[in-house]
């Protein structure tokens, strides 16, 4: 596998396993899970970004097809 690939793998295994740590933590539970529920959205937004080079190719493909079949059915009209 190429060295670059290698490097986002362990990238993103580590960070899993550190939000993993920071979540089984008891303190996260106190408080009427508000630290909790405030990590899952740092969590959620952390994890859109990381994941970016996964998900944007596929999703800008297949907007650019569903853009090309609304703009002709619009000309058809």
């Amino acid at each position: 596998m190429h060295p670059i690939f290698e490097k986002y793998l362990n990238l993103i295994w580590e960070q899993f396993q550190n939000d993993m740590d920071i979540f089984s933590k008891p303190w996260m539970y106190y408080l009427a899970l508000i630290p909790a529920a405030a990590y899952l959205v740092f969590f959620i937004v952390k994890w859109a970004v990381l994941t970016t080079p996964i998900w944007l190719p596929p999703f800008l493909i297949l907007q650019s097809f569903n853009y090309k079949s609304r703009k002709r059915k619009e000309e058809s009209k």
